[in-house]
């Protein structure tokens, strides 16, 4: 590998290597609008520019790459670059102040205040005085279909959205009209973003809040909420997610990219937007034995009375939930083999680099490992009938069930002599269960996941359950006596 100095300090890296990036790797953070790791590096905004040694002028850091060793001499620096000389500072000064010629002073009701790269850049390297006399360009905000807000005097025609939809999307719903003084960004031919399943992206990609969410504008400032690490239900990939909450309710959803993994950068709009029913409203839910509440203890007694005194006990564990809820589920089980798992959700396919999987079931892999059978139900449809299974425990999400999936678990749960659901919300499939208990939503606990790919993501507690809701392994623990470790 070719080794490099950055200030003085040595390095190896692979060859072709942006210098923005390792730059990074030691610890230097270099300011920049227009590059995203995901999206081809096109050098608009200049903020990025440093000194290289043996160059003339400052180059970007954002599309300099790295050259191989030499042959003769593999030990040889290959390149010297300067990120704190007064020529750099100087330029990040100027550019700071051509972006804020046209910027309104618009912090105090903008959704990015708080969050916005233009003012950290401002602060950091900005003069603090302006020079600017002449009145500023004016725009009409506008909305790009019913999801996504345009400011355009905010924007600082970084391209991040544009080349999102035409490199990612693939919708390219934006494009750059209207060359100099006048340039703006706007949707082509009058496309509206509504078609775009991925649309959302752009308001995170957007680095100066000219791009917003109209589901979010206006609602809550960032410094308020506090964010959590989790992972998206949506499907068997577990893209790893923010939970911004603040006062016990959930706000948004955003990406949580990781390290190395470019595929984490972006959710869809499904996935970003289904942080509301994770907000409960109403009273807390009760447990119920026979359609009105009853106490765990008649509960336990009633499962007892129909499973492991008198007959056999099968549990159905849909796998969208976290790996403790099945190991400890898999434990009310009678035998091993009387472990089945339910979900059948699928997701479309939109974006094959970013969904590597069309499995709409989150936990399937780690349902599995544990003993769960998917694509058994009809096997414990005869077993309940036949009289050998005597009980049926459920974990049940009606969200992630279809139709028919639905009406052959009602069939199992009428059948059987005793039957429990467990669920965050009772469902029409709960209610028809003997006995109901309420457990705690992914965003109400802390568990982890196997995905698709084999990974374990884990995910944060955020919210605080309601008084009686409880964990799965924690009602587990009381129905069978087995040691709990939430």
């Amino acid at each position: 590998m070719p080794t490099i100095k950055i200030n003085d300090v040595e390095m190896s890296v692979n060859p072709g290597t942006l210098v923005l990036d390792a730059c990074r790797t030691v610890g230097i953070d270099i300011p920049h609008y227009c590059y995203h790791p995901a999206l081809s590096p096109v050098a608009t905004c200049r903020m990025c520019l440093v000194e290289i040694k043996g160059q003339p002028k400052l180059a970007t850091s954002c599309t300099t790459t790295v050259p191989p060793a030499p042959k003769d001499n593999p030990d040889a620096v290959v390149m010297e670059v300067f990120t704190n000389t007064p020529a750099v500072a100087d330029a990040r000064a100027g550019v700071m102040e051509f972006l804020l010629i046209n910027h309104p002073l618009d912090c105090p009701i903008c959704d990015q205040a708080g969050e916005c790269k233009l003012q950290d850049y401002s602060y950091s390297y900005g003069s603090g005085d302006s020079r600017m006399a002449e009145v500023k360009r004016r725009y009409r905000y506008e909305d790009l279909g019913a999801k996504i807000v345009i400011d355009k005097n905010r924007c600082i025609h970084c391209t991040r959205c544009v080349r999102f939809t035409k490199e990612i999307s693939g919708g390219s719903e934006l494009t750059v009209a209207s060359r100099g003084s006048h340039l703006e960004v706007t949707t082509f031919a009058g496309k509206s973003m509504d078609q775009n399943p991925y649309a959302g992206n752009v308001v995170d990609l957007c680095p100066v809040g000219a791009l917003t969410s109209r589901d979010f504008r206006f609602k809550k400032r960032v410094w308020y909420l506090k964010s959590v690490p989790s992972i998206s239900r949506h499907s068997a990939l577990g893209s790893p997610i923010w939970i911004d909450h603040e006062g016990n309710e959930i706000h948004r959803f955003r990406p949580r990219p990781l390290e190395g993994k470019e595929t984490t950068h972006f959710i869809s709009d499904e996935e970003r937007y289904a942080y509301k029913r994770y907000n409960r409203a109403g009273q807390a839910p009760v447990p119920t034995l026979k359609g009105v509440p009853a106490s765990l203890d008649a509960i336990r007694e009633a499962l007892q009375a129909a499973g492991p005194m008198s007959g056999t006990t099968a549990v159905i564990g849909q796998g969208t939930f976290g790996c403790d809820a099945a190991q400890r589920l898999g434990e009310l089980a009678t035998s091993a083999d009387l472990r089945f798992g339910s979900g059948d959700k699928t997701i479309p396919v939109v974006l094959p680099k970013y969904q590597t999987s069309a499995d709409g079931i989150l936990n399937r892999r780690g349902f599995t490992e544990r003993g769960f059978r998917f694509g058994a139900l009809e096997e414990l449809l005869a077993k309940v009938q036949s009289g050998a299974v005597k009980a049926v425990v459920l974990l049940h999400d009606v969200a992630f069930t279809s139709d028919k999936e639905s009406e052959l678990l009602g069939q199992i749960l009428k059948a059987a002599a005793f039957s429990l659901a467990l669920e965050t919300e009772a469902s029409a499939l709960g209610r028809a269960a003997t006995a109901w208990l309420p457990i705690t939503s992914f965003a109400e606990e802390s568990d982890f996941i196997i995905n698709h790919d084999g990974e374990l993501r884990r995910y944060q507690k955020a919210l605080q359950a309601p008084k009686g809701v409880r964990t799965v392994p924690a009602w587990v623990k009381d129905l069978a006596g087995v040691p709990a470790t939430v």
